[in-house]
């Protein structure tokens, strides 16, 4: 008798452990990051696409703070120690790095069970992009895909970065502004200037009234990176 396929062998594991997961709260939407509250929150069906792994992190963070169980599929390199600086609590989290030959059994089956499902590295045929949605919208749960995905409710980008280092430009870089754009249907819907992180390492608003350059001034050189 042949060994079962890896996708198969996969999606059996997948479904062995979700079955002892604890069931997901029913919400009208899911909060983000603080920093991001008033910007954005997840609609339960939804799906969304964002272009750094840190703002997919920082999606996370409201639901899995919250109780809900996330997933992260695709992903071969997540920095865990962000992950968690962030507020996604990793006790909560399903991770599988390699989706297999049938990422669309091991991703309907995540969706069947988890909150939130983030992606990366993974391209489905439009067909099964439209099914997943489908089943998005029965099971009440929340795509997160790292890079372009089809039909997507909203997609998110990081504009304007620029890092702060110390004097004189030796040592190591310390903190970074950019800024978090958010566009639905063509357009974009609304913005916000976020420090991601501060020098303390949280991620929030910069406040209103100084400018990066007037910060850079008081704080040390800014090397502009692009978004």
């Amino acid at each position: 008798m042949s060994s079962p396929a890896p996708s198969a062998t996969l999606v059996d594991d997948l479904r062995d452990r979700i079955g002892r997961m604890q069931g997901r709260p029913s919400v009208l939407s899911m909060p983000t990051h603080p920093a991001l509250a008033g910007l954005i929150s997840l609609q339960p069906g939804g799906s969304y696409a964002v272009d750094a792994m840190s703002l997919a992190l920082l999606l996370l963070a409201g639901p899995s703070r919250d109780g809900a169980w996330c997933a992260m599929v695709g992903t071969e390199r997540v920095g865990f120690e962000a992950a968690a600086a962030l507020g996604v609590d990793l006790d909560r989290m399903v991770w599988v790095p390699d989706a297999g030959a049938d990422p669309a059994s091991v991703l309907g089956a995540l969706v069947d069970a988890v909150g939130v499902v983030m992606v990366g590295g993974v391209t489905l045929p439009e067909r099964e992009v439209v099914r997943l949605r489908a089943r998005l919208h029965r099971r009440q749960s929340v795509l997160v895909a790292v890079g372009d995905w089809p039909r997507a409710d909203a997609r998110l980008r990081l504009r304007d970065t620029a890092w702060t280092g110390p004097q004189d430009g030796h040592g190591h870089l310390v903190a970074r502004q950019a800024t978090v754009e958010v566009e639905r249907g063509g357009r974009v819907t609304g913005s916000r200037r976020l420090w991601f992180p501060s020098r303390e390492l949280h991620v929030a608003p910069v406040a209103d009234g100084m400018s990066v350059v007037e910060r850079a001034t008081q704080r040390g050189p800014i090397e502009q990176v692009a978004g």
